[in-house]
């Protein structure tokens, strides 16, 4: 009976060790469970995060990389057709003549691959050459197999072009001999007539292979992306998945189209210019081309489509899953261990927190009391820093240059209150020199929840934050000339235009520069002379204008300078004087227009006036400044007024 009582306590011990044990289990369970759905999440948002910047960074090369075959493709039927070899043929069809002229075809289409075809056809719509291009196989028609294209709509339609001006017929399939061309492709015909002596000899006719101009624009081919140029209609014009190409030119079916296969998809394409829609599976993004009347019908947008998830994100989730059923079975195993510490003192416990904080946490660590006064620092927020432990020990957070506003500290104050905070720090070091850190606020409290310690863990990202300056200071800067390009134009001139409105009293002005005669410089001494034209120009440019001006390169040789601060009559007096410079200088063996015009609440109607007052200086002589006179003329003369100086340019 003297045991019983024994065995009872004994018995109480047994349970409240297990009580105790289980209780344990649950709360390390239950943080693991939070610490695996958390990790979970952060995997999918990571994934779509790295979806959506090589998303934007594709369509952002796409469109870039399209304007500019557009560009040269405009300039190339141009060039064709104005060249002395259609000049010598079209004076005199002889053998040597056609030779010459097919060889340039031939070139032509061998250099680039977005062609397809490359035919001078002449008045009564017979082919007299013809190169083709099939899958890279480049082969000069014989004179035999030319054919009759004068009932095709593509060459009535050409037949009501002027001289000088280019025409685009909607993208159709190739059908040579009245069968389709093997393999199947679509093309956008581009077309243009031959004068000589004023007289209308023919037309240049060139194939644009839609299938090609995909590739070209393409930053790399990639299994997991899919890229469509789709048109108005939502018929896909060309894909990296073939099958998908050309439905609508051999069936009625809805599925060939997206605007029935994707209807939400189409239905928010058509409601916003640029956007991006995520579905259980899949990801797309698509913006619209932009392009000009005469090319847009190459299509309408251009659509990315990729798997939402991959095999590493699979793996990633995977390896989380054993990593947490081992830990799992780890806390099991420990648990014993753990009992004996939970009775140890209360600063060995906050020391074995510290430590697995630490632990746990990257390679930059801070420990602060409960005042946010430095208790210990780890060796590498020394080197990020610049300071010793010794120099903090006992200093506020403040001594360290941290850029929190108040608002910021009060939002951190608060997401401390519930546990920890993450996000950026911007500050600067010892030597004032800008870091940027990944920062982690953890608190650690006693048992009875009065906040202890902070221990904040950081990673050193400045590099990282210095590489996307870089970047987004060259996709704003024109790569020729180091000044601002177009894009960065526009938004400053927006910004001033936005600036303008608000303040009415404000002044800013825009000049526009254009090199005269530019072409010539080109065509006389080569473009690598033209390019240097541009640099010398630019260079003197910033020179010659203060820091708070915005100089760009907005088109060929064309150049602008955003004045704010500025009154019209002050704007020209800048632009008079480095008119006249350019004039003078050796260094510049040209002359330059400009018109100015006053930035108000509407930036296109600032832009438009500036370049008709640059026009009405080429047309009154060039090497002239002309300032926008708003009571000068009507729209309709405005434009003929365009026209003419168009026309002599």
């Amino acid at each position: 009976m003297s045991d019983k009582p024994m065995h009872n306590a004994m018995r109480n011990k047994s349970i409240r060790v297990f009580k105790l044990i289980f209780s344990i289990i649950l709360i390390f369970g239950i943080s693991l469970c939070l610490y695996v759905f958390n990790q979970y999440q952060r995997i999918e948002n990571d994934q779509l995060t790295r979806i959506n910047d090589s998303h934007a960074q594709r369509l952002a090369f796409a469109s870039e990389r399209l304007s500019s075959v557009i560009e040269e493709v405009d300039d190339m039927i141009k060039k064709i057709s104005t060249s002395p070899q259609v000049d010598l043929f079209t004076q005199t069809a002889s053998l040597r003549n056609r030779t010459a002229l097919e060889n340039m075809f031939y070139f032509i289409v061998k250099n680039e691959n977005v062609y397809s075809q490359v035919r001078y056809i002449d008045n009564a719509g017979i082919e007299l050459i013809r190169v083709n291009n099939k899958q890279n196989n480049i082969e000069r028609v014989p004179s035999s197999e030319l054919e009759n294209k004068s009932k095709r709509p593509y060459f009535l339609y050409a037949q009501q072009l002027k001289q000088g001006e280019i025409g685009t017929w909607p993208v159709d399939v190739e059908i040579e001999n009245g069968q389709l061309t093997k393999p199947i492709k679509t093309s956008l015909r581009i077309m243009t007539p031959v004068y000589n002596q004023h007289q209308r000899q023919g037309y240049i006719v060139v194939n644009l292979s839609v299938s090609n101009v995909l590739k070209a624009i393409e930053a790399m081919q990639s299994d997991s992306f899919i890229t469509r140029i789709i048109d108005e209609n939502g018929n896909i014009l060309a894909s990296d998945n073939p099958s998908e190409e050309l439905g609508h030119f051999f069936t009625t079916s809805e599925q060939q189209s997206i605007t029935n296969s994707f209807s939400a998809l189409w239905q928010q394409i058509l409601s916003t210019d640029y956007g991006r829609l995520t579905t259980e599976d899949t990801t797309y993004s698509y913006t619209e081309l932009g392009l000009s009347d005469v090319y847009a019908p190459l299509g309408k947008y251009i659509l990315i489509t990729t798997p939402t998830s991959s095999a590493f994100v699979t793996e990633q989730k995977n390896n989380l899953l054993t990593i947490a059923s081992l830990l799992l079975l780890l806390l099991l195993g420990v648990c014993g261990y753990i009992f004996k510490l939970f009775n140890s003192h209360e600063n060995s416990e906050m020391n074995q927190q510290i430590m697995g904080a630490a632990f746990n946490g990257v390679a930059g660590v801070i420990i602060t009391d409960q005042h946010f006064k430095l208790i210990k620092t780890n060796k590498e927020f020394a080197r990020v820093s610049g300071f010793t432990q010794h120099e903090l020990i006992g200093e506020s957070l403040d001594k360290l240059n941290i850029q929190f506003t108040q608002a910021e500290m009060t939002t951190i104050r608060h997401h401390l209150r519930q546990g920890n905070w993450q996000g950026e720090v911007i500050g600067q070091d010892k030597q004032d020199n800008p870091y940027a850190l990944m920062a982690r606020i953890q608190v650690l409290r006693n048992n009875l929840g009065a906040i202890k310690k902070y221990v904040i863990t950081f990673t050193d990202i400045t590099q990282r934050k210095q590489l996307e300056e870089t970047l987004r200071n060259q996709s704003e800067s024109d790569p020729l000339t180091n000044v601002w390009n177009r894009r960065k134009f526009d938004y400053e001139l927006n910004n001033l235009s936005v600036y303008t409105k608000r303040y009415p009293n404000y002044h800013a002005c825009l000049g526009i520069i254009d090199i005269d005669y530019f072409k010539k410089i080109n065509d006389n001494f080569g473009h690598d002379v033209g390019d240097n034209a541009l640099k010398n120009l630019a260079d003197f440019l910033s020179s010659q204008c203060r820091e708070t001006d915005i100089i760009a390169r907005i088109g060929g040789e064309e150049f602008a300078i955003l004045m704010p601060h500025t009154s019209l009559d002050q704007a020209e007096a800048v632009l008079s004087r480095i008119k006249n410079n350019i004039d003078s200088s050796t260094l510049m063996p040209f002359t330059v227009s400009a018109g100015i015009s006053r930035v108000q609440d509407d930036a296109t109607l600032a832009y438009k006036h500036a370049d008709i007052a640059m026009y009405k200086a080429k047309k009154a002589g060039r090497n002239q400044v002309k300032r926008y006179d708003s009571s000068a003329a009507t729209p309709t003369k405005q434009r003929a007024t365009l026209s003419v100086v168009n026309a002599h340019c």
